[in-house]
């Protein structure tokens, strides 16, 4: 009889060993919840934005935690993206993604913030309403940092923007003479290489004096959102560093459209020369050249007949490889190789007319003028 009460005790032992293994091994299951679960949301459904809402909170997007299953610490991601970029097999390549702080199940947008968002990272036309599509991701990430074998969840709103077109400080590459010419200490046109999508890319038109350059003038790069990173010589015409020496925009004297890399480390340099091609010179790429004047630091083009009703646009080296044209706001925008957007510019007036471009300011301040 005692063999078999301890027989019976071992039993019930094992048998609670059991079901509280199970138990604890349930709770440790990582299962994807459901997109509803999620409860995505914004406070605003249509967003107007203008210069007096820049210090406004204009639009709050919130959330419910992610319960997969197991104590895990989800990650969130807004992303944000056009109707036509979200099906095919390509959705959602273009997106801007915001990666939230741990912890947080809500991302509030002052104006200025939003509307840089908009217009200048997802280039949104200005002025015009477009509809915004905003998916929320929650992942579980590995302790590796590796992706989870668990699929992510989305939920995805729809709402109406309408961004205006700012006057904004793009990040700066800012010349820096080399040798013993002299640069302006301040940021200045003409002597700026800007990121008009806030990224490590940068663009501007530098018309450097060849002041004393081997085979080129002699100049680095000082970052304006970190002035102790200095660009310079990486080895090569085409790369750059911050431990080398001087970089020289060469050939010169030559105006010249300049792209730097500063996570690639890589910088080219293309000479220019601007023509304006359109429907009044049955589009000749060379008939109506533009001379550059190096004080104003702008190209123009002096008694040009224009016909009302009729385009145009800027071209550049008797080709459309770089070339400029608007966008739907009427703000100038690249249309050359490889993207080829934008629209001919429209001619409103017929008269002979003064036109001029500027691409002093860098990259996202391009501007023309017809007169």
């Amino acid at each position: 009889m005692k063999k078999l009460s301890i027989q019976i005790l071992f039993a019930l032992l094992f048998s609670s060993l059991f079901f509280s293994c199970k138990k604890e091994e349930s709770t440790n299951i990582v299962t994807s919840p459901g997109a509803g679960s999620l409860a995505f949301k914004s406070s605003a459904s249509n967003v107007v934005l203008s210069a007096t809402t820049d210090a406004a909170s204009v639009v709050t997007f919130s959330f419910s935690a992610a319960n997969f299953g197991a104590t895990v610490i989800p990650t969130y991601t807004l992303e944000f993206d056009v109707p036509s970029d979200t099906s095919g097999v390509n959705a959602w390549a273009n997106s801007i993604a915001v990666k939230l702080p741990t912890g947080d199940l809500a991302k509030a947008y002052l104006g200025a913030d939003f509307n840089s968002l908009l217009a200048n990272q997802l280039m949104l036309p200005t002025g015009a309403l477009s509809t915004l599509v905003v998916r929320l991701k929650a992942e579980v990430n590995q302790n590796t940092g590796s992706a989870s074998i668990v699929k992510p969840v989305y939920s995805t709103l729809s709402m109406t923007v309408n961004p205006y077109k700012a006057t904004i400080e793009y990040p700066a590459l800012l010349v820096k003479g080399g040798n013993s010419w002299k640069t302006p200490t301040a940021r200045t046109n003409g002597f700026v290489l800007t990121s008009s999508k806030f990224n490590s890319k940068y663009e501007g038109y530098l018309n450097l004096p060849n002041a004393d350059g081997y085979g080129g003038d002699a100049f680095q790069l000082v970052s304006s959102k970190e002035p102790a990173k200095v660009y310079g010589w990486g080895g090569t015409s085409t790369t750059m560093s911050l431990t080398g020496g001087n970089l020289y925009l060469s050939p010169a004297p030559a105006y010249m459209k300049v792209n730097a890399d500063v996570d690639a480390l890589t910088i080219n340099y293309t000479p220019v020369k601007f023509f304006i091609s359109g429907d009044d010179n049955t589009w000749s790429t060379s008939a109506t050249p533009m001379i550059y004047n190096p004080t104003t630091m702008k190209w123009v083009a002096a008694n040009v007949p224009l016909t009302a009703g009729k385009t145009f646009v800027f071209t550049a080296n008797g080709g459309y490889d770089i070339s400029y044209k608007v966008d739907a706001a009427g703000a100038l925008v690249f249309a050359g190789a490889p993207t080829w957007g934008g629209i001919n510019i429209p001619v409103t007036k017929t008269g002979v007319f003064t036109i001029t471009l500027d691409l002093s300011a860098g990259d996202g301040n391009y501007t023309y003028s017809v007169k």
